[in-house]
C-alpha cells in the first residue's frame, strides 16, 4: 500500500496546530495519510487524514524515542512500510525523526519548507531564506521528513468522509529515558497572541535605548509592542514579547514590523496576520516578500515622523 505515515505532535494533551503542516505536506504528495497519535481526550482533525491510529500510550511515553521506533515498527508489520514518515520540525519532532532514521537506516530530509511535485524536489532554506537547497530522496523509500511550521498548513484540506480510527495496544514499552515534563515560560503581563495591533521591532533599531520611543509610538497607535528573536536575546524586550517559531505565533489584524529583516523563523510566527506593514532600510529584506505594504527607509526616523503626525 502506498501511504504516508505521520507521527503527530501532542503537547500537554493538545493536538498541536503544526501537525496540519505534516498533513498538508502529505496532501501535496497525494498519499494516503495514516496519523499516529497517543490516546487522549483531545480532538484530532480526523477528516483531513485517511486513518487515525490511536496508540495506547501516555503522552510522556509517546515522546520517548525508544517507544516511537517500536510503534513505527508495529505499523510496518500491520500496514507495510510507508513511502514516507513525516514529523514536525519542532525540538521533539526533530529528535524523534533523527532517532527513527538512524534506527531503521533511512535517509532523512529535515526542515522541509517547499515541494515541487512535477520534479519531485524538496526544498529547505539557509541563511534566512537567502539560499534554497534542493533534495530528492532515493527511489523506493521509505524516507524520513521533518516539515517546517507554517509551510504546508493551507494544503491540509478536509476530506469528504471521516477517517477510519484504529487502536494500537499491547506494546512492550521502554521506561528508560522517560519524558519528565514541560518547563513553562514565565507569563508576561500582556499576551501578544491576543493583540489586534502589534508593533514589532527588530535588531535594526540599533539599541535598547530606542525601545522607549517605540513604546510611546505603540501607545499612540493603541498597539502592543513585540520583537524578533535578536531583540529578545539582547534583552531589549522580555521573552513573552517574542514573535517567531521559538516565541509566539500571532495573527493580529495589523502587524507593523520595524527594522525586522524577516528570517524564516520570524515569518512563520506572523505571516498569517491580516495586514503586514514592513519598514526596513534594506530594499532586499526578505520581509518585503510577505508584506502587504512596505516602506524602504530608516525605521527610527519614520518612527519619529509617525509620532509627530499622530500627536498632531
Amino acid at each position: 500500500m502506498s501511504h504516508a505515515l505521520i507521527v503527530a505532535e501532542v503537547r500537554q494533551g493538545q493536538f498541536e496546530e503544526r501537525n496540519l503542516d505534516s498533513i498538508g505536506f502529505c496532501s501535496l504528495l497525494a498519499k494516503q495519510a495514516v496519523l499516529l497519535a497517543p490516546v487522549g481526550g483531545y480532538a484530532i482533525e480526523e477528516r483531513v487524514v485517511d486513518t487515525v491510529v490511536r496508540v495506547a500510550v501516555e503522552e510522556a511515553l509517546f515522546l520517548n524515542p525508544l517507544n516511537v521506533i517500536r510503534i513505527i515498527g508495529r505499523e510496518f508489520e500491520t500496514r507495510g512500510k510507508p513511502d514516507v514518515i513525516v514529523f514536525t520540525s519542532s525540538s521533539s519532532g526533530s529528535e524523534l525523526a533523527a532517532y527513527t532514521a538512524g534506527h531503521f537506516n533511512l535517509p532523512i530530509i529535515t526542515d522541509v519548507s517547499g515541494f515541487d511535485k512535477e520534479r519531485f524536489l524538496f526544498y529547505k532554506s539557509y541563511y534566512s531564506d537567502k539560499i534554497f537547497g534542493e533534495f530528492r530522496p532515493a527511489a523506493g523509500g521509505p524516507y524520513v521528513v521533518t516539515v517546517r511550521s507554517g509551510s504546508f498548513k493551507e494544503h491540509a484540506l478536509e476530506k469528504p468522509a471521516a477517517a477510519s480510527v484504529e487502536t494500537m495496544d499491547g506494546l512492550a514499552l521502554a521506561e528508560g529515558r522517560a519524558f519528565m515534563g514541560y518547563v513553562e515560560e514565565e507569563k508576561g503581563e500582556i499576551d501578544i497572541t491576543k493583540a489586534d495591533f502589534l508593533l514589532s521591532v527588530g535588531r535594526g533599531i540599533g539599541s535598547k535605548d530606542e525601545i522607549p520611543a517605540y513604546e510611546a509610538l505603540a501607545e499612540l497607535l493603541k498597539a502592543v509592542i513585540s520583537g524578533s528573536r535578536p531583540v529578545i536575546d539582547k534583552q531589549w524586550l522580555p521573552k513573552a514579547r517574542q514573535v517567531g517559531t521559538s516565541g509566539k505565533t500571532v495573527k493580529p489584524k495589523v502587524y507593523l514590523a520595524m527594522a525586522i529583516s524577516g528570517a524564516f523563523q520570524h515569518i512563520a510566527g506572523m505571516k498569517d496576520s491580516d495586514c503586514i506593514i514592513a519598514v526596513n532600510k534594506n530594499a532586499e529584506a526578505p520581509i518585503f516578500q510577505h508584506a502587504h505594504y512596505g516602506i524602504v527607509g530608516d525605521a527610527n526616523k519614520l518612527r519619529d515622523k509617525f509620532r509627530e503626525i499622530l500627536k498632531g
